[in-house]
């Protein structure tokens, strides 16, 4: 049975939107709602068994802030950097995840007219926390879902394909006829990029990625699949002017090898560091640091190239519109059914430690998402039923006991 929590009423509202989330709703809905929270919570830098558990009740609503219910999370490779100790925390415990999908259920006295009761929304925060069932967030860190947009689709979409649209359009500037790179081609923004990266007239396009996923990548239009193992080989014989611009989340070793690649006047758009991330260990934040002395400041200069680095999460803090107006744009791109969003599996939330081992394990074509359904009609209950082998969360539950 899970802990007393504080009791509120749930009024009956009409939700304005996709007609399977409205369904989802009045599944959730009740008279009398026990308002906890189920989150997945960090306790160490460490491996999968630092992810544990948690039930406690739901803070209070600030003046600006939003309560949402949440649906569906996205699972990024940010919180691999995050478990193993890259994004070093002061304190400890604290809640991964950094998008999520969900429905506005009360709204702070100072929202105003931007949301109200019932609006489908997208929740982001690179900081994290959002691995929940129930969030207390600012109204500022919400993005509204368009109706023909299901929650599930909104989940896969924010940060894989505004971190495509920003490294291929805006930072890369991809022009008819030119040459791009895309390392992870078949992952989830390897996939939003490419679909971006074939808008643009005449371009040719090289991607990275597994032997399994080769397939997939030449269905969203990769020209040429390579291999990681001999890929500097085989662009040198394929595109032997060089590359216009590449969109590189590997980093450290591969860094060096990318840089050699671009013609005058090329990019390099950097992403990520996922190389750094072999197994379940704990990393030092200075792995990312160690990046720096690897740029050859000189050779940019004489080569004509450029090297520009992109955090999304600074972007939504430094520049709300920029975001508010991009988004616009892959909403519309999706609805005139130019971009396909393709997820590659849903997990339950209690199914952590398998999701995240699907992404480090570079097993995924396409987002990895949670989802929070099982659990929130167990709340509504009032208590949890039996799932596998469990029969208790609690604080102090290790998923290493569900699994």
């Amino acid at each position: 049975m899970l802990p007393p929590a504080c009791i509120s009423e749930y009024s009956s509202f009409t939700l304005y939107g996709n007609s399977s989330d409205k369904n989802k709703l009045q599944e959730r809905r009740t008279s009398t709602v026990k308002e906890n929270i189920i989150d997945l919570t960090f306790r160490v830098n460490t491996g999968y068994d630092s992810l544990i558990v948690s039930n406690h009740p739901l803070p209070e609503l600030g003046s600006k802030d939003v309560a949402v219910d949440v649906y569906y999370c996205g699972v990024n490779f940010a919180d691999l950097y995050t478990r193993q100790g890259l994004n070093p925390r002061e304190q400890m415990p604290f809640v991964l995840g950094m998008e999520c999908s969900g429905i506005i259920t009360n709204v702070g006295e100072q929202v105003g007219n931007k949301f109200k009761v019932g609006d489908r929304v997208i929740c982001y925060d690179y900081m994290g926390g959002l691995y929940r069932t129930k969030l207390i967030i600012p109204a500022t860190k919400c993005y509204a879902i368009p109706d023909e947009v299901t929650l599930k689709e909104a989940a896969a979409l924010f940060v894989n394909y505004l971190t495509a649209y920003f490294s291929v359009v805006e930072l890369g500037n991809l022009r008819p006829n030119q040459h791009i790179l895309i390392n992870s081609c078949a992952g989830g923004v390897g996939l939003a990029a490419t679909q971006l990266a074939k808008l643009v007239n005449g371009v040719t396009i090289y991607g990275t990625t597994s032997q399994h996923k080769t397939e997939k990548a030449l269905s969203y239009g990769v020209n040429h699949v390579l291999q990681y193992d001999n890929y500097k080989e085989q662009l040198k014989e394929i595109c032997p002017d060089g590359l216009d611009l590449i969109i590189d989340n590997q980093a450290v070793d591969n860094f060096t090898v990318t840089l050699g690649l671009l013609r005058t006047f090329g990019r390099i758009i950097l992403i990520g560091v996922n190389n750094i991330i072999r197994n379940e260990k704990q990393l030092p934040a200075e792995a990312f640091q160690n990046m720096a002395s690897q740029i050859p400041v000189t050779n940019l200069m004489m080569g004509s190239t450029c090297i520009a680095g992109l955090h999304l999460g600074i972007i939504t803090e430094e520049n709300p519109s920029l975001i508010e107006n991009s988004l616009k744009k892959i909403f519309s791109l999706l609805s005139e059914n130019k971009i396909e969003l393709n997820i590659d599996s849903v997990w339950s939330m209690d199914d952590i430690h398998e999701a995240t081992k699907v992404i480090q394990e570079r097993r995924n074509i396409g987002k990895v998402l949670l989802s929070t359904d099982v659990w929130s009609r167990q709340l509504l209950r009032g208590n949890l039923v039996e799932r596998r082998r469990c029969y208790l969360f609690s604080p102090e539950t290790h998923l290493d006991h569900i699994l």
